[in-house]
């Protein structure tokens, strides 16, 4: 059963990512249609996950993505630079969930945090140029691509470009 409600949107609620929740976590880390799209090559046992929640998790913003109180994915701020104001932005959303609006959904109350909340300059975010949807997400929100990675990563048995986006906070303000 996900947390206390964080941040509530139009269509989903975020919530603080619980030990509870490793194992739907761990689900779709390695599911092929999550893992992949995150650049995830390496498959993540609950000893994984326990580690990284004690660990790396302890220094971001790690929030569970719900619908109607169920979770369908997850969000995340990280690689917190305060001094120039800046976080880097991650997200999913399990395949069956997809195209529900619910990633916009949670992005945008994850940016307003960062934005209102955090006093963040700027927001950056990655993504393989495979990976339409995600690049159509950031961009409706008004991310722009500020630069491109050619062959970065090696994924689904091809070398694939991944593209850097950022937003600043008086774009996402405007």
């Amino acid at each position: 059963m996900p947390g206390p409600v964080f941040l509530d949107g139009e269509g989903v609620t975020l919530r603080p990512l619980e030990r509870d929740d490793l194992s739907f976590v761990q689900t779709y880390y390695n599911h092929p249609d999550v893992r992949q799209p995150l650049g995830r090559t390496e498959p993540k046992t609950a000893g994984d996950l326990e580690d990284d929640f004690e660990g790396y998790m302890q220094e971001s913003v790690n929030l569970l993505i719900c619908a109607d109180d169920e979770p369908v994915g997850a969000v995340a701020l990280f690689d917190w630079d305060e001094t120039a104001g800046r976080v880097e932005i991650g997200y999913w959303v399990v395949p069956d969930e997809q195209g529900n609006g619910y990633g916009s959904d949670a992005v945008s109350q994850a940016l307003t945090y960062a934005f209102e909340e955090r006093r963040c300059h700027k927001v950056v975010a990655g993504v393989f140029a495979t990976n339409e949807a995600s690049q159509g997400l950031l961009e409706t929100l008004g991310f722009e691509q500020e630069g491109r990675f050619r062959d970065q990563i090696f994924v689904n048995g091809e070398y694939v470009d991944a593209i850097r986006y950022g937003l600043l906070a008086e774009e996402w303000r405007a």
